[in-house]
């Protein structure tokens, strides 16, 4: 997969016009860099997805979490990814997490995209989703939705 960053083909509204009407060019153009970076590494899409995704009204969506946070717009995409962006990007509007079991739960673990250890509250599916998601919770009681792959054992 190419993970060129690509430009966007929406200025004026979508993800970089959003971000444009709070920033200057530099600071937009940033944003945009790093938005686009953070949503190839999340989704696995084509560069050519996430332009698109990000020029769309998902995009002006998330811009103006990201314009209303104190968070960067790394942490900001982390932070609602698993939450709604991941089903809009894959078009998959049943957001409802199934029990698989409770096995896991309170097992700590570590988040690989957060960089912090978290504990297990509850696993399962997204409906009309592979894979198995995690409800965690951290140290300061911020609970969030991530995917098993993102989480590794502490020895």
């Amino acid at each position: 997969m190419t993970n060129k960053v690509l430009g966007s083909e929406n200025t004026q509204y979508g993800f970089y016009g959003t971000i444009n009407s709070y920033n200057s060019i530099e600071e937009t153009d940033i944003k945009w860099t790093e938005a686009f970076t953070t949503l190839l590494e999340l989704s696995g899409k084509q560069p050519e997805e996430i332009r698109a995704y990000l020029d769309s009204r998902s995009g002006r969506k998330l811009a103006d979490c990201c314009n209303d946070s104190k968070n960067d717009v790394k942490s900001e995409i982390l932070k609602e990814y698993f939450k709604w962006v991941e089903d809009d990007l894959f078009e998959c509007k049943v957001k409802e997490l199934q029990s698989i079991n409770r096995m896991l739960f309170g097992t700590m673990v570590y988040d690989e995209l957060k960089k912090q250890k978290v504990v297990i509250l509850y696993q399962g599916i997204k409906k009309g989703r592979d894979g198995d998601y995690m409800k965690v919770i951290d140290r300061n009681e911020n609970t969030y939705i991530t995917r098993m792959d993102f989480l590794t054992p502490i020895d």
